[in-house]
């Protein structure tokens, strides 16, 4: 059979071309025909070249017959772009609501796999390529077999996941990424959501304990639900994007019923909720913005339970950071909020700051009606201008060097936060200030250095330099160290 159908492709092949030649014998009789045919030629490349620099971009093929494969059709020449991506549909796949499919034939675990489309062939002769798997069941026993393990070359990641060991309700797994088919790295994600976690798919004893019923204000919720179980959401936010609950498996003994709250549109806020057994809302807590790369930063939101009555959240913002002179992409701040569940199922929390990664709160205090300006590298080019007007602004920045910082955000005091330029810009120690909110102590060194002064209570201060929660201070000739504790920089209340 399969002789007889390479017969048959090599006559057709054979009549192509002798019909080919034909065709340009015919178009060579005149001059006209070899005009039409060059302008028809030339259309085909043009378009093609088009087709090939402007439309080639990369998108995900869901497989019909394993949900859980994706073929990724032309991606990114900057793997950490594919990476990224990659990353970004495990979090949707695992949101998405579909019927389970049949599992590959190499693994049995619960994965999901991205290959690169491509090796695909005339389908008859060798290998039919990855997008037969678009539509088709592997074939392991025909006399031309077709299995994915077949296309190693053609992998670019692979995610095996199952109940996080701290929170039964969440998802955690590892990603192995590959390059060309060869291993590269492996990253994990934590505690992520997913609507495919089934009762089953969990331990008895955390069946018995945790008790993973869906409640009515948990899962994919619509602006009804909101509107009865989480009414405060509204005020900030309309019907736009996405709400999503889960409850946090935390054994309180406080009669409350503890859920992580997100609304995703561009970004994600994340809530957390105490209700009732009545499924009355007893408090909530506002933990802050989760995005991808925006103005050159990245905010991730994770938690862990820390105690029977505490949740601890890790705020981390990823960004550009300067090593030697070269930029690269690292930690730059680090909030730790510690949740406390009362015993009338309230929230209490304190926020503390990594001090290897510590981001503070400063005050414009340029009066130059130029305004301030911010540059894009420090002493380098101005790509912003703020303003001297108004009740000025709140900056938050991160350690820079030599008496230039990086900005976080910026935030007015009467419009809201601001637009920041892409690349997260520098500022200059001269536009910003800083004040005591109380008798402060002054360091000849931070951490460990010797007493030199004190300065007052409500003394605006000039900010010279700083060293992860040391601020280096200049007031009526006394230079420096301060903790950052005994600081403020908003320029409107005392932050006490």
């Amino acid at each position: 059979m399969l002789l007889l159908i390479i017969i048959i492709l090599v006559i057709l092949l054979i009549l192509l071309l002798f019909l080919g030649i034909k065709v340009f014998k015919w178009t060579l009789k005149s001059k006209w025909r070899i005009q039409v045919f060059l302008i028809l030629l030339a259309a085909g490349v043009i378009g093609i070249g088009i087709q090939y620099f402007f439309f080639r971009n990369m998108q995900f093929i869901q497989s019909e017959v394993y949900p859980n494969l994706y073929l990724v059709n032309y991606p990114d020449k900057d793997y950490s772009v594919v990476e990224e991506a990659i990353k970004e549909k495990i979090k949707e796949h695992l949101m998405s609501e579909f019927k389970t499919g049949k599992p590959l034939s190499y693994t049995g675990e619960k994965a999901i796999y991205f290959y690169e489309l491509g090796g695909m062939t005339f389908g008859f002769i060798g290998e039919a390529g990855t997008g037969y798997f678009i539509d088709h069941e592997e074939d392991l026993g025909g006399f031309v077999s077709e299995e994915l393990g077949m296309y190693q070359d053609y992998r670019l990641a692979e995610f095996y996941y199952e109940p996080c060991p701290r929170d039964n309700l969440l998802v955690c797994g590892e990603i192995n990424f590959f390059r060309e088919g060869e291993y590269v790295k492996l990253e994990t994600l934590k505690n992520l959501s997913s609507v495919h976690l089934e009762t089953q798919d969990l331990p008895d004893s955390v069946n018995q304990t945790n008790n993973p019923i869906k409640l009515p204000f948990h899962g994919v919720l619509d602006i009804e639900t909101v509107a009865t179980y989480y009414p405060e959401i509204l005020t900030e936010f309309d019907s736009i994007g996405n709400f999503f609950a889960q409850r946090i498996p935390i054994s309180n003994n406080r009669g409350s019923i503890l859920s992580l709250l997100r609304h995703t549109y561009s970004y994600t806020d994340y809530f957390l909720y105490a209700h009732d057994e009545d499924f009355q809302s007893i408090d909530f807590f506002y933990l802050g913005k989760a995005m991808d790369f925006d103005n050159g930063k990245s905010v991730t939101i994770d938690y862990e339970i820390i105690a029977d009555t505490s949740i601890s959240f890790n705020k981390v913002v990823y960004g550009s950071i300067l090593r030697n002179k070269e930029e690269s992409i690292d930690t730059i701040a680090h909030e730790i909020t510690t949740i406390q569940i009362n015993k009338n199922g309230t929230l209490g929390y304190t926020i503390s700051k990594n001090p290897n990664h510590y981001a503070m709160e400063v005050y414009d205090k340029n009066s130059d009606f130029d305004g301030i300006k911010l540059r894009d590298k420090p002493n380098g080019s101005i790509i912003q201008t703020l303003e001297t007007t108004g009740n000025g602004y709140i900056i938050s920045i991160v350690n820079g060097e030599k008496g230039w910082f990086r900005v976080l955000k910026i935030e007015s005091i009467d419009e809201g936060e601001l637009t920041i330029p892409q690349g997260l810009p520098w500022i200059h120690h001269s536009d910003i200030g800083i004040r005591a909110n109380r008798e402060t102590s002054v360091f000849d060194t931070p951490k460990n250095g010797k007493q030199i002064g004190v300065v007052p209570i409500d003394t605006d201060l000039n900010m010279i330099d700083s060293e992860q929660d040391w601020v280096k201070i200049e007031y009526q000739g006394l230079t420096g160290w301060v903790d950052s504790k005994s600081l403020c920089g908003n320029p409107v209340t005392t932050c006490s």
